[in-house]
């Protein structure tokens, strides 16, 4: 037999509406501010802006030293956006190469706007043979970025496929004599 259940007491009720409508506004919010701050992320990864206003016609020794520190970050991005290039020789993942293509862009438009920042592209420059350095220093920077990515992408063009034969026949070689394992050590 079971007993009859007692409603819960009516003074308690709007308490406990109040409680409910404060948790699930704080959810909303936390949720909407999550998905704000992971758009404006990635908004900001994707579409670089320039460190500040471009350099004045007279370069001034504050406005060097500026340009030749955002010319050293970038350096930086794309010796670290390089060495990730090694996990796309790993795999064959068409996500981590878009990923991977996805950095470069980002790494380009920084690089185009430091050149237009500080004027380091070719004819923009008067004067100042630091300058002339820093331009050079960006221009070389550029080149090697497209000369790397051109050769991975000749490497996955033309290698990766013979990589995969050779994979193959190796597995066969091995089913052949009796062992077994990965030929890329997975």
């Amino acid at each position: 037999m079971s007993l009859p259940t007692k409603p819960p007491p009516q003074e308690f009720r709007q308490y406990r509406r109040l409680v409910s409508w404060t948790i699930l506004s704080i959810i909303a919010l936390g949720s909407l501010y999550l998905l704000l701050s992971v758009s404006v992320s990635l908004y900001r990864r994707r579409h670089a802006l320039p460190a500040g206003d471009a350099i004045s016609a007279q370069v001034s020794n504050a406005e060097m030293a500026s340009c030749f520190a955002e010319l050293r970050e970038v350096s930086v991005a794309l010796r670290k956006y390089l060495e990730r290039s090694h996990h796309l020789l790993a795999n064959d993942d068409a996500d981590e190469l878009q990923r991977w293509a996805d950095e470069g862009a980002v790494w380009r438009s920084q690089w185009v706007g430091l050149g237009r920042r500080c004027r380091l592209t070719a004819g923009t420059l008067q004067g100042r043979r630091e300058m002339e350095a820093l331009a050079a220093t960006h221009e070389e920077l550029g080149n090697i970025q497209t000369t790397y990515t051109e050769a991975l992408k000749r490497f996955a063009k033309d290698l990766v496929p013979r990589l995969g034969r050779l994979d193959k026949r190796l597995e066969k070689l091995g089913d052949a004599i009796g062992t077994t394992g990965s030929p890329s050590g997975d």
